[in-house]
C-alpha cells in the first residue's frame, strides 16, 4: 500500500510541476507572441459574421470574437478576408493565417483539410414562409403555442414549395426531410429569396443566422412572411485551424468555453442578429 502513494505522490509531482513529462508548448502560439500579431481569415460575403466598409464599431460577429482572442493573447490583429473554404485551408496549413473565423461548418468532409474548435454558435436549417401559404388559426381562440416551430412543422402541410441555395446543406436536408416536396434550387441566396418575394415558391430555406441577418436589413418582410427558426438539425459554427497544433486546439477551446460560459459571445452575437445598427444605410 506505501508503494501505491508513492506512486500516486510521484504522478502527481509529474502532472503540476514545471517540468512535467506532459508540459507542451504551442508553435502556433509562440509564432503568434514573437510577430505581437494575431492573422485571422474570415469569410468576405457573409455579413454579418464580417461587414466590408462596416458601420463604426459593428466590424462583424467574427471580427469581434477575434479581437477578443487577440486582446486576450495581448498581441494585434490582422484580417483577411477571403472567398471559398478551400482558400482558408490553404491559408492555413502555409502558415499564412493562424485562425479561419469564417461563419464555418464543421463537416466530415473539411475535417481532412483542418482541425475544428468547439462551436462557439449553433445553426440550423430555417425557413422564411409566405402566410399565406400557412393554414389560418382557429377563430375565436386565444393561440398560446406557435404552431410552427421548425421546418419539420410543415412536413404535413400540402402545396408548400421551397427556393434554397444549390448544393448546400440546407439544400441537402430539404431533399431528405422533404423527399415530395418541390424543391426549387438557385446558383446564389438572393436568386432563391427574389423567387420568394415574385411568389414563385412559398418558402425560402437558408440557416438560421442567415434568416435573422437579412430580417435586420429588411424588417418589412416580416409582414408577409414567418421566420421559423427552431433547430432541426444543428449547424457547428467553428473555428478552424492547421492540423499540426493540438495545443493551440485546446487553447481555443478554453477561450470559446470561457466566452461562452459568460455570456460574451451571445452579447456579440445579440448586436447583429437582434439589432440593426449595423446594417449599411443605402
Amino acid at each position: 500500500m506505501g508503494n501505491l502513494y508513492l506512486k500516486a505522490f510521484v504522478w502527481i509531482g509529474l502532472l503540476w510541476s514545471g517540468g512535467s513529462l506532459f508540459a507542451q508548448t504551442s508553435p502556433t502560439l509562440e509564432k503568434i507572441k514573437k510577430a505581437k500579431v494575431l492573422t485571422v481569415s474570415v469569410n468576405e460575403f457573409y455579413d454579418p459574421f464580417y461587414i466590408e466598409n462596416a458601420n463604426a464599431n459593428f466590424p462583424g460577429v467574427d471580427v469581434e470574437l477575434a479581437q477578443e482572442y487577440a486582446k486576450f493573447l495581448d498581441v494585434d490583429l490582422k484580417i483577411i478576408p477571403l472567398r471559398t473554404f478551400d482558400q482558408h485551408a490553404r491559408m492555413l496549413e502555409k502558415g499564412d493565417t493562424q485562425i479561419a473565423m469564417a461563419g464555418l461548418s464543421a463537416s466530415i468532409s473539411r475535417f481532412k483539410d483542418v482541425y475544428f474548435t468547439d462551436p462557439y454558435l449553433i445553426s440550423t436549417p430555417a425557413g422564411l414562409v409566405n402566410r399565406n401559404a400557412l393554414p389560418p388559426e382557429p377563430e375565436g381562440q386565444i393561440v398560446t403555442v406557435q404552431l410552427f416551430r421548425n421546418l419539420g412543422d410543415l412536413t404535413n402541410l400540402t402545396g408548400i414549395s421551397y427556393s434554397v441555395l444549390a448544393n448546400s446543406s440546407n439544400h441537402v436536408y430539404l431533399r431528405e426531410a422533404f423527399p415530395k416536396a418541390q424543391v426549387f434550387s438557385y446558383f446564389t441566396n438572393d436568386a432563391a429569396i427574389s423567387e420568394l418575394k415574385k411568389n414563385n415558391v412559398n418558402c425560402f430555406v437558408g440557416d438560421s443566422f442567415f434568416i435573422q441577418a437579412l430580417l435586420q436589413k429588411e424588417p418589412s418582410l416580416r409582414a408577409n412572411y414567418l421566420p421559423i427558426l427552431g433547430v432541426v438539425v444543428e449547424d457547428h459554427i467553428s473555428m478552424a485551424i492547421a492540423k499540426r497544433d493540438i495545443e493551440f486546439l485546446y487553447h481555443l477551446n478554453f477561450f470559446i468555453k470561457e466566452y461562452k460560459r459568460t455570456g460574451k459571445i451571445q452579447s456579440i452575437a445579440n448586436r447583429y442578429f437582434k439589432s440593426n445598427q449595423w446594417v449599411k444605410k443605402p
